[in-house]
């Protein structure tokens, strides 16, 4: 292989698990405020509930990154334990990354309205590598040919969440073992599971009968030192229809509406890109269907 070549497989390879130039590894959904146990395992068992997402960044980006989502959580134990599970196929050209997850978490009653959750999940990877999508200087080229088609990494997750009927507060590490992947027969490149730190805040503000406001925030830290912060304010109408605006700090303004009854939910967000990519995008688009079984959340407004 020439020195160019293995420059250009390294470049690729570096970018495997990589969604946008700051390493950033895990990104969350915009509708992550309708549902905390996205980015926080202890969220699970704060209701009962199955929810579906579907998310495309940066439509119109030959090869850009979709998912698709299926989460299920639920309280047992007179509401002391939770139970959650995930699944998750993520795609971004000619990679994609199968997930399943499974969580159990214990509520603590801290006073008469509120709790704190603790919780653990495990996680198993699935990465996929689609050879036939590659197109590379080398017809012939060992790293690529003699390279796995499949790794298979094991993982896990830990959250802590505060709540009560009108606040929450989390903090939860994803990708705790920080285990090395790679595809490659040769190490071109060291490709690891990067920690993941999410930090979550909300507040439901009822104005009166009619009307009421919930502000929320994401903050991400990775330990390569990238943060990045999500501002969302939701207003919501008689408990049927919400409109919400957000900011993510470098990366887009977001809007997202949605419409709910006592059991269902549907939401839809569209992210409007502020980086370079909006050059060759016309923006992302994501798609929430969420089934109520149980109780109403005393964690959120949806």
């Amino acid at each position: 292989m020439r020195r160019k070549g293995k420059i250009y497989i390294a470049l690729f390879f570096a970018t495997l698990f990589v969604v946008n130039i700051k390493a950033q590894q895990l990104n969350s959904l915009s509708n992550y405020m309708n549902n905390n146990y996205l980015v926080n395992p202890a969220a699970a068992g704060t209701s009962s509930e199955v929810s579906l997402y579907y998310k495309k960044w940066w439509s119109g980006f030959d090869g850009s990154p979709t998912i698709q989502c299926i989460t299920a959580q639920s309280s047992i134990n007179n509401n002391n334990v939770g139970l959650g599970g995930k699944f998750f196929n993520y795609s971004t050209g000619p990679i994609s990354k199968l997930g399943i997850e499974g969580t159990y978490s214990y509520h603590l009653k801290v006073s008469n309205n509120s709790k704190l959750a603790l919780a653990l999940s495990l996680q198993l990877y699935q990465f996929y590598l689609n050879k036939n999508m590659l197109k590379l200087e080398e017809s012939y080229d060992e790293a690529i040919i003699y390279s796995s088609e499949k790794l298979i990494v094991p993982d896990a997750a830990f959250g802590a969440y505060y709540y009560s009927d009108n606040y929450y507060a989390g903090i939860s590490v994803y990708q705790l073992f920080n285990r090395k992947v790679s595809l490659l027969n040769q190490d071109y490149v060291e490709n690891k599971q990067i920690r993941h730190y999410f930090f979550t805040a909300g507040y439901k503000l009822k104005i009166n009968e009619t009307y009421g406001i919930e502000p929320s925030l994401l903050t991400k830290f990775i330990e390569t030192g990238t943060l990045q912060l999500d501002f969302n304010l939701k207003a919501i109408y008689k408990d049927f229809v919400w409109l919400g605006v957000g900011y993510r700090t470098n990366e887009a303004t977001v809007i997202n509406l949605g419409v709910k009854n006592e059991h269902l939910a549907f939401g839809y967000a569209y992210d409007i890109l502020m980086n370079d990519i909006r050059k060759h995008s016309v923006g992302s688009h994501e798609l929430m269907f969420l089934y109520n079984f149980g109780n109403k959340s005393k964690s959120k407004i949806y």
